[in-house]
């Protein structure tokens, strides 16, 4: 958990109330079959660590290396390429959950996340169609399932944040390989009290 300094209540709420009530720009791209960037809209991705939980188990969340947690809509099983699920992409080796029959998964974000990626791949040997969409912005992929995995790569504009990114298709499949943006705590205090500070100066001009 990288947190290097203090957030006050009162900035994550401002933060929050922010993220709530601007108009958000949301952008995605596609990353194909290559190894995730550094980079997702010009902010620096962190991947996620090794899941150390038993293999085959049913998962509902995943801790983040920028703290906190990314939650799914229902169970997913935590397999790893070559134990339990048989092919990825570029080489790729770590975990993914595999969605357990289902054709669709949400994964609700931490607070300020800025951009997010995540990678595919169907159950089946054999090429599917898979969506991801989040805020109304989507991005359909075809996508093999003998060693085709592909990613997406979703960011919004810097003064507002993702919150889900849903997953779907027409077959059962596993997704995996994340990467994270989330500001500082330090950074997400100072905007918040920035905000404050506008906030204040506008109700001086109101009452003059």
């Amino acid at each position: 958990m990288n947190i290097k300094a203090p957030i006050s209540v009162l900035a994550i709420s401002l933060g929050l109330a922010l993220s709530q009530s601007a108009s958000a720009t949301i952008f995605v791209s596609d990353l194909g079959t290559a190894a995730p960037p550094a980079t997702i809209g010009g902010f620096a991705m962190t991947p996620f660590d090794n899941d150390t939980r038993p293999n085959s188990s049913d998962v509902t969340s995943v801790d983040t290396p920028e703290g906190g947690a990314i939650v799914f809509d229902g169970p997913m099983s935590l397999r790893e390429i070559g134990s339990g699920w048989a092919t990825w992409s570029h080489g790729y080796t770590g975990d993914v959950y595999y969605t357990n029959g289902r054709q669709s998964v949400t994964i609700d974000l931490p607070d300020f996340t800025q951009a997010f990626y995540l990678y595919a791949e169907p159950n089946p040997f054999s090429v599917f169609n898979i969506t991801a969409m989040s805020g109304g912005v989507q991005l359909a992929l075809d996508i093999d399932g003998a060693s085709g995995a592909k990613g997406w790569g979703f960011w919004e504009d810097a003064s507002n944040y993702l919150d889900s990114i849903t997953i779907s298709s027409n077959t059962d499949f596993a997704i995996g390989e994340f990467g994270i943006s989330v500001p500082e705590p330090a950074t997400v205090a100072l905007f918040g009290l920035g905000l404050a500070g506008l906030g204040f100066t506008r109700r001086r001009k109101q009452n003059a």
